[in-house]
């Protein structure tokens, strides 16, 4: 994809992209022009004819000096309502400018479903850099009788001197916590810029630091980098940007949604505010802190410490059954109000009264002011849930046979340029911004504020290749805590144009927003 563009009155978006996609003055092969009509459209367009221009001349403006040279055609447009098929005509002389002419068989409908593409062949690039100019006229409309609108557009060439190529990293995964080497080849005297997550450098170089690699800081993620050049030139600055990334093995995850279909290991502690459930084995090396349920239909284990059950009970109509020898240390009663029935053995080392024949539990705690302790392995039979309304702490390994289930459904709404939304969260969650930049300079910018705290991303549009950008931005917030998300520009522009973004609220519980 080349570099998305609409004139002022303009109703078809542009996708201008040449071959090579990069051009150099002295390139030895002639070069070739692509506009791509009706990408990012919105709405229906008629389309009566479709022209583009191309300055020629020696001159950093012009394309070619051997107008002669050129030749048109057209890829797509075939089908009913696309034009059913389109003619480029010969190009015809109109002193600086070669106009090339696009003609359809019946007019057509640009609604998104499809695209066309103008191609200009042939074109032998002049001697001198700059920024070579065409235009693009289209005669339409949103209904009714059509009219010319008119796109400008540049496309670089810069000098033969500037290079910039075969941007890479030594090894495409590194440990977690270990650094990459990024490699490339390029012109030493141009100015070189890393940019990745939220940060930037500027890249110098000496003996310690040689031209054409850089080593990046420690990584715990998969990370995306880009690698801007800046080449002047008799006063012209000429600007090119290569793209690439790194794994991370083992990293350091955060994500919205989490589903795990085979067992889940935990080597340290695991906290959730609502509900944790696990249909596979789940395990916990450290504690297992849960403020909401925690429902295992496979196995919990915990294999170094402590499991403190406040309120231990089976299923809605159905027993509780510990599959399992249980000890209760010295000192802790244990009381049953109905009947206790024991298959086999049952030693209690302390005091026990049951009033009746079978011992059915409905709050399990220690004694006042000390700890409940069950000193032996304890297993919950399938179809029996565990719900914890208090903290599970484990210092051993937590196992479940199932996934886990750490958040409710989560909501979703756009957001309004240059407006700020506000909530109450109605329980502990996950607030989430992304914002997008398809276009122009644009830097937008989300922002979401809450307890003192403020998280922001900002992005801009790559241009090479052309695409659009995209950051989010992610904020704890605690269950009653007031939050806003504000959606604006970096740096002050203020039109809505080419921006859009989006807040996703994951609650760890039941709170759902209005929104």
């Amino acid at each position: 994809m080349g570099k998305i563009i609409r004139g002022g009155s303009a109703l078809l978006p542009l996708d201008i992209s040449t071959y090579p996609p990069e051009l150099n003055i002295g390139h030895p092969d002639p070069v070739t022009l692509k506009v791509t009509v009706g990408a990012d459209i919105t709405g229906t367009v008629l389309c009566d004819k479709l022209t583009v221009r191309l300055r020629i001349g020696e001159g950093g403006s012009a394309w070619t000096a051997n107008r002669g040279a050129l030749k048109s055609g057209v890829t797509g447009g075939e089908s009913p309502g696309q034009g059913d098929g389109w003619t480029p005509e010969d190009g015809y002389d109109d002193g600086e400018w070669q106009v090339f002419v696009f003609d359809p068989t019946t007019q057509a409908r640009f609604d998104g479903t499809w695209k066309l593409t103008l191609n200009i062949f042939n074109i032998e690039l002049n001697d001198a850099p700059g920024w070579a100019e065409l235009q693009v006229v289209e005669q339409t409309s949103t209904g009714g009788p059509t009219s010319a609108k008119t796109t400008n557009a540049q496309v670089q060439k810069a000098p033969d001197t500037f290079v910039f190529h075969s941007f890479h990293p030594e090894h495409i995964m590194v440990g977690n916590g270990d650094r990459a080497k990024l490699e490339w080849q390029g012109t030493q005297d141009a100015a070189y810029t890393m940019f990745w997550d939220k940060n930037e450098e500027q890249l110098q170089f000496g003996p310690s630091k040689p031209f054409g690699e850089w080593l990046s800081p420690a990584l715990h993620e998969p990370t995306g980098f880009m690698l801007q050049a800046r080449y002047t030139k008799d006063g012209k600055t000429f600007e090119r940007t290569l793209t690439t990334s790194v794994g991370v093995v083992d990293p350091d995850l955060t994500v919205t949604n989490l589903t795990v279909l085979g067992a889940l290991t935990a080597d340290g502690e695991v906290t959730t505010t609502g509900t944790l459930t696990s249909k596979g084995a789940l395990t916990a090396k450290s504690g297992l802190t849960a403020s909401g349920g925690v429902t295992a239909f496979g196995g919990i284990t915990a294999t170094d410490g402590i499991v403190r059950i406040r309120d231990l009970r089976g299923p809605y109509g159905e027993h509780l059954t510990i599959d399992s020898p249980t000890d209760f240390l010295a000192g802790d009663d244990v009381t049953v109000a109905a009947s206790l029935t024991t298959n086999g053995s049952f030693y209690p080392t302390g005091g026990m009264t049951a009033t009746g024949d079978i011992v059915r539990i409905k709050d399990l705690r220690g004694p006042y002011g000390q700890w409940l302790k069950i000193n032996s392995s304890t297993e919950f039979l399938p179809d029996n849930d565990v719900l914890v309304n208090g903290g599970l702490e484990t210092k051993g390994t937590l196992t479940t046979n199932g996934a886990t289930d750490l958040a409710s459904r989560p909501q979703q709404c756009g957001l309004t340029w240059n407006t700020t939304r506000g909530w109450t969260a109605p329980t502990t969650g996950l607030a989430i911004a992304e914002v997008r930049c398809g276009g122009g300079d644009r830097n937008p910018m989300v922002t979401i504020t809450s307890d003192g705290q403020s998280v922001d991303a900002s992005t801009f549009k790559f241009n090479d290749p052309v695409r659009p950008g995209y950051s989010v931005a992610v904020l704890a917030i605690r269950k009653g805590a007031d939050f806003s998300v504000w959606f604006g520009d970096a740096g002050g522009d203020g039109g809505p144009d080419w921006k859009a973004a989006w807040f996703t609220w994951v609650p760890f519980g039941v709170g759902a927003l209005d929104m």
